[in-house]
């Protein structure tokens, strides 16, 4: 009530021992009511930043796993046909890859290229195309390439130019 309507009251409260121990009691309790409140309201700041800033990390990490891998086949022969060379250690690249640049062997021209990652028994899980661009000492070639669907293990990763034979390099996804 405002100060005022309690004027009237203000006299038998001073002189009523058992009415200003109520008066006490219903002010501390309002005190306690007025710290819960403004620590709900605090506490309810606090998760929402939390849930906020939980959700922002988890969706630039969504942008994150869109990552580039680089398979530098510079130092590798330029193999014909859809079987790997024996001997060639396999190129490794992550499963939350979704772009590679691939630097092409040397003496690889620029154009349009097409690639494909397949399993040994050559059933194509991943294809696309990309423009190969010739750079001060290299040839590379970008293409997006979603492989979070592909399990890790030994595939082979194809390329070649378009209306050229394949040029296959033994990929291993982790």
């Amino acid at each position: 009530m405002p100060l005022s309507q309690a004027d009237a009251h203000l006299d038998h409260l001073s002189s009523c021992s058992p009415c200003y121990q109520d008066f006490l009691r219903l002010q501390a309790d309002y005190r306690r009511r007025r710290a819960r409140m403004i620590f709900a309201v605090a506490a309810s700041v606090l998760i929402v930043a939390g849930i906020t800033t939980w959700v922002a990390i988890q969706h630039h990490s969504g942008l994150q796993v869109a990552r580039s891998a680089i398979v530098d086949l510079r130092d590798r022969s330029t193999p014909r046909g859809t079987q790997t060379p024996p001997d060639e250690s396999p190129v490794e690249i992550g499963s939350k890859v979704s772009r590679l640049e691939i630097y092409l062997p040397i003496g690889t021209s620029d154009g349009a290229y097409e690639f494909r990652v397949t399993t040994q028994n050559g059933d194509v899980l991943v294809s696309g195309t990309g423009i190969a661009k010739i750079e001060p000492g290299t040839t590379l070639l970008e293409v997006d390439a979603s492989l979070s669907s592909v399990t890790p293990g030994l595939y082979v990763l194809q390329l070649r130019k378009v209306g050229s034979e394949w040029s296959s390099y033994a990929l291993r996804i982790r």
